[in-house]
């Protein structure tokens, strides 16, 4: 099972920062967690919200900053929110690399990128809940493996009402998910961990479904996933694992 850090190693450093990074690698984490989005002038950012009041105090948007913008703002006071490739001069091909892809748009930039900067793409993995995201990846570059991020609200968007209701009808919830996995094409599902218990877990493994769970804190979920079986675990708390 992997150990892979949320955002770098979210619960000791800025989330998704370089110092957030550089602590994963200390942790000895399998793969670190990040999410991608495109500034305006078509940048890939690091950063998990379009908004960045929350990182930043300030009412913003990436796409609608250039880098030479975003640069200026400060998380914590003291840090600047990276692009893809400063965080990959970080990693240098150190650990794995799980990189869901926020928004359309973003594959060709993100799969150029890690091009330009010589990543082994047998240690990436690109993430996204927009499928059309994952097959532009597939086509790209097919020795990348990828996944279906699954939520509520689900890159299908005209099966929104049916996500919802997947979570109220929780008895029919395993077999949803497996169809809206094989309609994606993805390699494995990366899923929050409150969808999954043992008799999922045994259903999605029967139907050849490789399982990352986010974002897994406590020590008993922890604990309890890992007797389950399932190939990795998104933590905060890399050092739980």
């Amino acid at each position: 099972m992997l150990k892979v850090g949320h955002r770098g190693a979210k619960a000791y450093a800025p989330e998704n920062t370089l110092s957030s990074f550089r602590k994963a690698l200390t942790m000895g984490v399998d793969m670190v967690e990040f999410d991608v989005r495109i500034s305006k002038d078509k940048y890939p950012i690091v950063v998990h919200a379009n908004h960045l009041r929350r990182l930043t105090q300030q009412f913003v948007r990436v796409n609608k900053l250039t880098l030479e913008q975003i640069k200026k703002l400060k998380v914590k006071k003291t840090e600047t929110i990276p692009t893809l490739g400063e965080v990959l001069r970080v990693i240098d091909n150190k650990i794995g690399l799980n990189i869901e892809l926020k928004e359309k748009g973003s594959a060709q930039i993100v799969v150029q990128t890690l091009r330009d900067l010589g990543v082994n793409f047998e240690n990436v993995m690109i993430a996204s809940n927009h499928p059309s995201e994952l097959a532009m990846v597939e086509n790209l570059e097919p020795s990348i493996v990828t996944a279906l991020v699954f939520r509520s609200g689900n890159a299908f968007n005209i099966w929104f009402i049916l996500d919802f209701l997947a979570i109220l009808f929780l008895p029919f919830t395993k077999y949803y998910i497996s169809w809206v996995f094989k309609r994606s094409g993805a390699d494995y599902l990366n899923i929050n961990h409150h969808f999954l218990d043992a008799k999922k877990v045994a259903l999605f493994k029967k139907r050849g479904i490789r399982i990352f769970a986010w974002t897994v804190n406590s020590q008993k979920k922890i604990d309890y996933l890992k007797s389950l079986g399932i190939e990795g675990i998104i933590t905060n708390y890399p050092d739980r694992l």
